[in-house]
């Protein structure tokens, strides 16, 4: 939650006007419970959006779910099945460990933003993906590594545009 990389998308998104809620999944950060394998973590997402359409009251308000490496999975799985999303922002989706095929079944707004030097996302299984989804997501590859190192400003300049 407190990486440099989370941070730098929800201070975009809050540039952007939105209402932003980061956590921590179970078991991370000193938060409560065990770490499910990216199960159980869908759960977790599924809970804070749930909190924030009771926090922020009235009307259906529209939602965006974003993550980070692991996170762009399990955030990406409960966008791709939640109508009250309407934008999903993945970040250096782990593409080399977990299929992203689920996606297909989005029906929101996709933005996916990866490193071309990441060793958890190959550029030919990212293209892949974007080439099976139904409808072309928005796709920007920065010059660095799953990380972002020394990138931080491009990715900022990349969810701003991302999310216009």
């Amino acid at each position: 939650m407190l990486t440099p990389v989370i941070l730098t998308a929800e201070q975009a998104f809050q540039e952007a006007g939105w209402t932003t809620l980061a956590f921590n999944f179970r078991g991370v950060g000193g938060s409560e419970g065990t770490h499910g394998e990216g199960k159980a973590e869908v759960a977790d997402v599924e809970g804070a959006l749930a909190c924030l359409v009771e926090t922020l009251g009235g009307g259906s308000p529209s939602l965006a779910v974003a993550g980070y490496s692991s996170g762009s999975r399990v955030g990406g799985q409960v966008a791709a099945s939640d109508p009250r999303v309407g934008f999903y922002l993945g970040i250096a989706p782990t593409v080399n460990l977990y299929d992203f095929g689920f996606l297909r079944a989005a029906r929101c707004r996709i933005a996916l933003i990866a490193g071309t030097h990441d060793q958890f996302c190959d550029r030919t299984k990212l293209e892949a993906l974007v080439a099976s989804l139904p409808a072309k997501p928005w796709l920007r590859w920065l010059d660095t590594d799953h990380f972002f190192t020394d990138a931080f400003d491009a990715l900022a300049a990349a969810c701003r545009a991302a999310l216009t």
